[in-house]
Order: C-alpha cells, then structure tokens, then sequence
C-alpha cells in the first residue's frame, strides 16, 4: 500500500449543497461557476443540491463528521472562523455553500474547512476550487492512506453505533471541554449522553485521558443532568490493567473483535 493516495480528477466527485433560503446567492454563484470551469479544464463530475430530507440532511452532516478529524482538517466552526458545520451543530449554510469531494463513495473533503493547529484558519469552497484551478499541485496531499487508524475507527463508530449497544445513535465529535475534548458522544434511547475516548490500543494512560472528560463541566455545556452522562474507551486492544482501572471509575470498556468467519457463498 503506498503511503498516499493520488487522485485523478476524473475519479473525483464533487457534491455542492446549499439552502436557497439561507445561502448567500452571490457568493454560491462563484462557486458554481468555478466548478464549470473546472469541469472543461479537468473533465470532474459535478452536482449541486438545494432539496434533501431530514434522513439526508442527517445522513449527510454524520458523513462530513467522519470524514474530518485529528491529523486530518477541521469542520465544526470555532475561533472566529465559520466552518462547514456551525457551533449548535447545524449545517452551516449562512456562511455559503458547502463543498463535499468524494473519492469511490467516500468523502476526502469538505469546504469551508480550517487547518489543524491554526486557530481562525478557513479555506472556503472557492479558495480551494481556485487553487485546483490556478495550481498543478496536489491540493489533497495531506491526505495520507495508512492501513488503520484510530480516526478509522472512530468512523466505523459513527456509521455504525448500535456496535457499542443496539440503542445507541451518534451524536457529534470533537467536543470542547476546558479539561480535554471529546473524540466522540453518542446517544441512547434514555437520552444518557456516553463519551468516548478512542483508541487503537488502550494503555493505562488512557484512563487519565478519560478522567478529564469533567462530567459536571459536559452536563453544563448540554443542559443535561450529571446523572445522564457516561463515559466510555473504544479500543481494539487493552494492556495493563485498564480493565480494573475502568471498574473502579465507572469507565464503560469496549473491545471490538474482528473475526474471519471464512467464506461465504451465495
């Protein structure tokens, strides 16, 4: 497997989705016609969206939810900068459109996104189509394909969460909290919102990382009661002595376990 992934622009799909009601009309308009431009110089496939139903619209803000991540860009707004998806969680389409790039079904990336590290960053769908435009380099470099990861995982997690328990839905990512943040949160039916650190192999150290998800500190932030909020470490191994560690702290412990049934035939 190389180390990256090279993409042609022909095998590239790029989906615009924008509210007429919301959207500014000018600034969807430039877009649009970039991507014109850009389907004569490098013959991509494009779409634009404008109807979708609640199960689409909450189909589409879990994908771009997993798509972005530690090591990878940044979409949830914050730092001065309005990203793909607003502060309350919504599809942030008062500050334009929206600008999802799939590669075989899956999507590589979002606009407007920010720079990991790089408070206020924000590349707009037309910054990034012009660059594409104006530059021979390859502006999905930073994408790099490795054989598993834990933002592998935590995507798994979030396309499929009755994994962890039949009653659980995901919620959101990447919440902020003034002690650490959150990799991921679901939700079940008794609307108990649970916590999740992620991690390929789950250390001892690892509990520390859980601990300073403050609960009374979550439970403000979502007007919940402290009573309603569970904490939990998804991993694919454990060493140490995590699993008593857990116990002791009320650390809900998730090993998932992948076997070769063999062969299935038709």
């Amino acid at each position: 497997m190389n180390s990256r992934t090279t993409f042609r622009f022909q095998e590239l799909q790029f989906d615009l989705y924008y509210s007429i009601e919301e959207s500014p009309e000018d600034e969807v308009k430039k877009v649009i016609e970039l991507l014109k431009k850009l389907k004569q110089k490098r013959q991509i496939k494009f779409n634009v969206i404008t109807e979708f139903t609640e199960s689409e619209y909450k189909k589409i803000k879990r994908e771009i939810s997993a798509a972005a991540g530690p090591g990878k860009f940044k979409i949830v707004s914050g730092g001065g900068a309005a990203l793909a998806i607003s502060k309350s969680k919504k599809l942030n389409f008062k500050q334009g459109a929206i600008l999802v790039i799939l590669y075989e079904d899956e999507i590589i990336r979002v606009c407007p996104y920010g720079e990991q590290g790089v408070k206020g960053s924000r590349i707009s769908p037309f910054d990034f189509l012009t660059e594409i435009l104006n530059n021979e380099t390859d502006v999905f470099a930073d994408l790099d394909e490795k054989s598993f990861t834990e933002q592998n995982l935590r995507n798994l997690i979030i396309k499929k969460p009755t994994l962890l328990g039949e009653e659980l839905e995901y919620l959101e990512v990447e919440v902020s909290l003034e002690s650490a943040i959150i990799d991921l949160v679901l939700i079940d039916k008794q609307m108990n919102h649970l916590l999740l650190e992620i991690k390929l192999d789950a250390k001892d150290r690892t509990i520390g990382q859980v601990t300073r998800y403050n609960i009374d500190d979550y439970a403000k932030k979502k007007d919940i009661a402290p009573e309603k909020v569970r904490r939990g470490i998804v991993t694919l191994s454990y060493t140490g002595q995590i699993a008593k560690a857990c116990k002791e702290n009320k650390i809900e412990l998730f090993v998932l376990d992948f076997k070769n049934i063999g062969y299935i035939f038709g």
